[in-house]
């Protein structure tokens, strides 16, 4: 790190007056006390528009003067700043910051030495610091990792939305080179696979054609460099304005470009991440394709390392062809609980909680107990409703015989044969849909189903059963609904908590930003209520009154499960401080232990 103190070799002086920054080159000499230059203007903050002349000096004739490309603004350090781009340089002059492209050093901004001889130097702002060595301004390049442009027209890559789409192999229409683009639903995927259409790429410009298309029309234009530059699509032919361009990590911090248009973004070598139509069709998404979360791009993956380049964050899809590898059996000791809504969407007030736990064993085959209950579980004096057992991926529940309830080999365009188990007003009940979907932490596959007139009639999970009826009810009186995706409301059970050896994998405190009011069970299944507690609030703490004495443990536990504060207790009768001020607004539960083991918990929100 320089010493600058002790750099005396040169004294260079800059000031700044009405926006313009001038630059004073004195010689070091200790007898030459007369400049060696006159100050000259390397920066003009003052333009205004594209076309305004930056009076900055520069060693290309005519040495002062270059007219600016475009202006924008840019967020930096929390304040808004002017970014100003000129014409023939390749960085960008930022207020308060300079210039960010090459250059000769820090005061000869647009001035290179060498320029004669054809050699361009490198040099470029990679960090601004105040005196305190707080950060100031970083450009992604260097903080994040290295750019370098990535087509989108390549090879050896597959996107997956609910089908796949890849590119392999060459086409020549009308004189120019395509590539040709195939779409499969099938694993591998060569044994399923049609042309979809053909594509190629140009100056960072790719055109697409599909049959019947008379011509050729723009898909994406990566070329576009500024904010108000127009780009032609297929619903805009004669362009969409660029609202923003900005640079994002990926793939190992590798830099894309990405560009907001009105009608969605997209970014190099990906394309759009949003809704569509098909592959083709980035910004062509219907209104019940933009509800449909799983009608999107979920992954983009290199077919040769198997590595993603990219994997969505929301309903996470994983390559169909990996199912599999991490199968979540639903009989396991595990505790749900459900909530009820009503045909009109809004909630019951009904809750229902189900518990699968200890072993039995029926003629020669293992079971575990089923139970459950409407009320707040106490489970040890709950009996079980039945047995449930396991067996090559299909659920089996106990009455005077076993009765299939699920079946996680289904694939796509099988048909289920429904038992009683089901008690369903169809009959006719077939995959329509299987997916990967990372829930509750872990990658599980879902079934997806319809009936005979072509309604969506719900799913199943893997490890979790059916997420719109109840573990028990699967199918149960369901009339399906017209909308791919979208469950209607007959009064269904939806999934609010999952917990697995005394912790939360899963827990949901709001329906539509409704708050579920189950009684205070969340967190207290599998543990016994004996009072309701008094929970009085202050600005910086909660102040709990004990309902009696004996109590040797207070906890507060968030909606994840995790413990955020604890404290022993002498069990003694009084009162408890749970302090607040480091926590986030939300729903917390507060509980007691005592010296039995038993616990009181109470919801509470801050």
């Amino acid at each position: 790190m320089p010493d600058f103190w002790s750099l005396v070799g040169a004294r260079i002086y800059l000031r700044e007056e009405n926006k313009v920054v001038y630059q004073l080159d004195i010689s070091a000499r200790p007898f030459d006390t007369v400049p060696q230059k006159s100050e000259i203007p390397i920066y003009d903050f003052n333009v205004e528009q594209a076309g305004d002349t930056m009076w900055a000096w520069h060693n290309d004739p005519p040495y002062f003067g270059m007219e600016v490309e475009w202006i924008d603004t840019i967020l930096i350090d929390n304040t808004y700043r002017r970014r100003i781009k000129l014409k023939d340089v390749d960085g960008v002059c930022i207020e308060g910051i300079g210039y960010t492209g090459k250059r000769n050093n820090l005061y000869y901004p647009f001035c290179n030495s060498d320029t004669e001889a054809g050699t361009k130097y490198l040099d470029r702002v990679e960090t601004v610091e105040n005196i305190e060595d707080r950060l100031i301004y970083q450009p992604e390049w260097s903080r994040l990792g290295t750019y370098e442009y990535v087509p989108f027209v390549r090879e050896g890559i597959k996107w997956g939305y609910d089908e796949c789409y890849r590119f392999e192999g060459d086409t020549v229409v009308g004189g120019e080179s395509y590539k040709k683009c195939y779409v499969s639903k099938s694993c591998p995927f060569e044994e399923g696979q049609t042309l979809y259409g053909l594509a190629r790429e140009a100056d960072r410009v790719v055109y697409c054609l599909r049959p019947g298309d008379e011509q050729e029309t723009v898909l994406y234009d990566f070329s576009v460099e500024k904010p108000g530059d127009r780009v032609p699509t297929r619903l805009n032919p004669k362009g969409e304005p660029v609202i923003h361009i900005d640079t994002i990590a990926v793939n190992n911090n590798q830099l894309r470009r990405r560009i907001k248009l009105p009608s969605g973004s997209y970014i190099e070598g990906f394309g759009s991440l949003e809704p569509c139509r098909g592959f083709f069709f980035p910004f062509e998404a219907s209104s019940e394709e933009i509800d449909d979360p799983h009608n999107r791009l979920g992954y983009i993956k290199n077919m040769e390392t198997g590595d993603y380049e990219y994997k969505g964050i929301v309903n996470t899809l994983r390559d169909e062809c990996e199912f599999g590898r991490s199968y979540e059996p639903f009989v396991r000791e595990a505790q749900y609980g459900y909530y009820e809504v009503y045909e009109s969407g809004e909630l019951s007030g009904n809750y229902i909680h189900y518990c699968i736990a200890g072993d039995t064993t029926i003629n020669g085959k293992a079971y575990k107990n089923i139970s459950l209950t409407g009320e707040c579980p106490d489970w040890e004096r709950i009996p079980p409703v039945g047995q449930i057992r396991e067996e090559n991926r299909k659920v089996y529940f106990r009455d005077k015989e076993d009765v299939m309830g699920y079946d996680f080999n289904l694939t796509k365009g099988d048909g289920i044969i429904l038992s009683k188990m089901h008690n369903s007003l169809f009959t006719e009940i077939s995959v329509y849909d299987v997916k990967t979907v990372e829930f509750a932490g872990k990658e599980r596959k879902c079934i997806y189903f319809k009936n005979g007139q072509g309604y969506y009639f719900g799913y199943w999970m893997e490890g979790i059963g059916d997420m719109n009826q109840g573990t028990l009810w699967t199918f149960d009186d369901n009339g399906g609904c017209p909308h791919p995706y979208t469950p209607c409301y007959y009064n269904t059970q939806h999934l609010y908590y999952l917990r697995e050896n005394g912790e939360y994998i899963y827990l949901q405190d709001n329906h539509n930003g409704s708050p579920l009011d189950d009684g205070n069970c969340i967190l207290a299944v599998g543990e016994t209520r004996t009072a309701t507690l008094r929970i009085a609030r202050t600005p910086d703490a909660l102040v709990v009154t004990l309902p009696g004495d004996g109590y040797r443990l207070a906890e507060l536990i968030d909606t994840t499960g995790r413990l955020v504060w604890c404290e022993y207790l002498d069990g003694e009768p009084g009162e408890v401080s749970v302090p607040t001020t480091a926590l986030a607004p939300g729903v917390y539960v507060v509980a007691l232990t005592d010296n039995r083991g038993k616990r009181t918990v109470q919801k509470v929100g801050l």
